[in-house]
């Protein structure tokens, strides 16, 4: 919704403008559209908000002030849902997924070694553990502040809860409604947001990065050339296992690869990639069906997986 509204050509030269006006010495900042599915590309766009957010209040006040009636009331919902709340939301997605984004970047790097996988993953997993404590809360609660002041945000929500009182005409009655209008304080965003987003991360992660699929990891690297244990059939068959190809159907093909592989080493042939690998045996597939499947998954896999 906010990507949308400041793609417009109006608003987006207005944007930059006042991102100028703003802060002269530094370059201008694009809003990103969220993505899904890529935790890389989703703390791009947290970023770009958190970055740029005392530049899009005023971008959405001086619109608000124009005389087209349509545009008006975008930037006047727009802003209204830009307060306090927001804004602790936004640095806690932002630094949650600044920890993330590492290391998607380093799987899907190529050169990147998928049996170190599994040691990425828990050093992540224990970064993102550590920062379930009242001190890092606090840290992110006085960031938010600063931010909001910087914005021109008021504040609204109460440090201590407040119970309200009931009236003296219900003091006979079982009141079961509110009696008056809910208001967030900062206990209600630490368990209901803070600890829920860090427990779900923390999920996430020990789900894609299983003990099955820290297996077939390894077994992708198994199937690259430069590594150590390239065609190591202890390494592939987990991950021959996970996709139903047989033992011994595995091991019948790897003894006839090392043979094919050792004839083309001596007719002068080198293969020093997966990719190599795959259009060496694509000739061959028929007779390798299962070998040239999992070359395949191994391509892919890393592509589709790790963000």
């Amino acid at each position: 919704m906010l990507y949308k509204f400041f793609s417009g050509s109006v608003v987006h030269d207005l944007f930059m403008k006042i991102q100028k006006e703003l802060e002269p010495t530094a370059q201008c900042v694009e809003l990103k559209k969220l993505s899904d599915t890529r935790w890389a590309c989703q703390y791009n766009a947290i970023w770009a908000v958190k970055k740029t957010l005392p530049a899009i209040l005023a971008t959405l006040r001086d619109i608000i002030g124009l005389s087209n009636l349509h545009r008006r009331t975008e930037a006047r919902a727009l802003s209204a849902i830009i307060d306090e709340t927001f804004v602790v939301h936004l640095i806690i997605f932002e630094d949650v997924f600044r920890t993330t984004k590492f290391m998607s970047d380093q799987l899907q790097s190529a050169t990147f070694d998928l049996e170190a996988a599994d040691d990425l993953a828990q050093s992540v997993t224990i970064a993102i553990s550590e920062k379930r404590t009242e001190d890092k809360w606090r840290e992110i609660r006085n960031e938010a502040e600063s931010l909001c002041v910087n914005a021109g945000i008021a504040p609204q929500m109460q440090r201590e809860r407040r119970w309200a009182q009931t009236s003296r005409h219900l003091e006979g009655f079982v009141v079961e409604a509110p009696l008056e209008r809910a208001r967030l304080d900062t206990d209600d965003l630490r368990t209901h947001s803070f600890y829920p987003v860090i427990d779900r991360l923390l999920m996430e992660m020990k789900r894609r990065f299983s003990t099955e699929t820290n297996k077939v990891l390894r077994g992708v690297s198994a199937l690259s050339p430069k590594h150590t244990s390239f065609l190591d059939k202890k390494m592939i068959l987990p991950m021959a296992r996970h996709y139903r190809i047989s033992e011994e159907n595995l091991s019948a093909e790897l003894y006839q690869v090392r043979r094919l592989l050792q004839r083309k080493e001596e007719q002068g042939h080198t293969i020093t990639s997966t990719k190599e690998f795959l259009s060496l045996m694509r000739p061959y597939r028929d007779a390798f069906i299962d070998l040239y499947k999992l070359i395949c998954i191994s391509l892919t896999l890393p592509v589709t997986s790790v963000s």
